[in-house]
């Protein structure tokens, strides 16, 4: 049960609990900043987060996190959803290493991603998490 959560972007007044957030769930914490952020406040708390991350030419989706104690409510498909609605591009790029959890939104895992995205994988990933590989998702024009 979701109840009354309401989807915002981030506030820089955020951006200390997400980037403790964001190290302490082992995600992306390269060049953290609030702008590129929508967050789940649930009665003025913030209970989720995820983002859109500029590489030049490609976006990614990413860093979408659940405070624990609210997880299994919904809230991370939540935020997933409201970052592919807003996304700049059609194409829509993540790195995980949970393929099963992104494949129900329609990702794809991808074997040749942007050399951007590449190079996230191999500069940030690799020191995160194992087994991550590219995914795309193609909104419809």
């Amino acid at each position: 049960m979701i109840g009354d959560v309401r989807l915002e972007p981030a506030r820089p007044a955020d951006l200390p609990l997400i980037a403790e957030c964001v190290h302490r769930f082992r995600l992306d914490d390269e060049d953290l900043a609030a702008e590129q952020f929508v967050v789940a406040r649930e009665r003025g708390r913030l209970v989720a987060f995820g983002r859109i991350k500029p590489y030049g030419r490609v976006y990614e989706l990413g860093s979408v996190g659940v405070l624990e104690a609210e997880r299994g409510r919904g809230l991370g498909a939540l935020v997933v959803r409201e970052l592919v609605r807003s996304f700049p591009a059609r194409q829509v790029y993540i790195t995980t290493d949970l393929r099963g959890y992104f494949e129900r939104f329609g990702f794809r895992p991808i074997d040749d991603p942007p050399p951007e995205i590449a190079a996230k994988i191999a500069r940030v990933c690799a020191r995160l998490r194992s087994g991550v590989v590219a995914m795309l998702l193609e909104k419809p024009d």
